[in-house]
């Protein structure tokens, strides 16, 4: 009999990842799932003052628009004027009969890469933000922190985008 261990609820956040609006960030929450359960989507969790959030919706409508071959976005959605949820999906190859393939490292990878990284590259070369020069990213289990890092841009992107979410 196989043994099913979950994966446990993780939340990555990340204060300040945008140029010129501190008091916008982001949380991604890795729901609790089984270790080879069917990849669920990632939700990002995205609050910050109305007028950048605006300008944010409409960028994150590109993001939705564009899909890379290992991962894609759901539509954003408003829930207020200061929060907007976005869901990373991570994709799975199909084979020809529809069915997923999931080759184990891939799925793997799927499962513990952090949804952070894509999101922030994609708002740089997909959707031209431009970002901070240093990113904070905070990893919590419950209320427990289990870590705490600061990321130079150039370790999530080798370029920046050139807009600002304030004018």
């Amino acid at each position: 009999m196989a043994t099913h261990f979950p994966l446990p609820s993780l939340t990555l956040r990340v204060p300040a990842p945008f140029s010129g609006v501190e008091e916008l960030g982001f949380s991604a929450r890795y729901p609790e799932q089984g270790l080879f359960s069917p990849l669920r989507d990632v939700p990002l969790w995205i609050e910050g003052p109305a007028r950048p959030m605006a300008r944010l919706m409409h960028r994150l409508h590109m993001l939705a628009a564009t899909s890379a071959a290992d991962h894609g976005w759901r539509d954003p959605v408003a829930l207020s004027d200061e929060v907007v949820i976005i869901a990373f999906h991570g994709s799975a190859p199909a084979a020809e009969d529809g069915a997923l393939v999931r080759p184990e490292p891939d799925y793997l990878l799927n499962l513990v890469r952090p949804v952070v990284f894509p999101f922030l590259r994609d708002c740089a070369e997909v959707a031209h933000l431009r970002l901070s020069e240093s990113i904070e990213v905070g990893v919590l289990h419950s209320d427990a922190t289990l870590a705490e890092l600061t990321l130079r841009l150039a370790d999530i992107t080798s370029s920046n985008g050139e807009d600002l979410l304030v004018a």
